[in-house]
């Protein structure tokens, strides 16, 4: 499979954004509401929230991040 660079970025993205709010809305459940009977449904409604929330964040601060790092670091341009 041939992806071009903008496709690789975007895939990137979603798929940090599905593990981030993974392991975020996981970890947020477990402390506020503990392991209850209704664990699961809780926490994929969290989660759910967390990745609408975190797919246009990690595509916005992704380009922000990257430039700040290139500006800061000796490898800049």
């Amino acid at each position: 499979m041939n992806l071009t660079e903008k496709q690789t970025k975007i895939i990137f993205g979603i798929l940090m954004a599905f593990f981030m709010a993974l392991a975020m809305s996981f970890i947020m459940v477990l402390i506020n509401v503990g392991v209850v009977k209704a664990f699961l449904p809780i926490w994929m409604k969290s989660f759910a929230i967390g990745f609408v929330v975190a797919v246009p964040t990690s595509m916005v601060a992704a380009p922000i991040s990257q430039k700040f790092i290139s500006t800061i670091s000796k490898n800049g341009k």
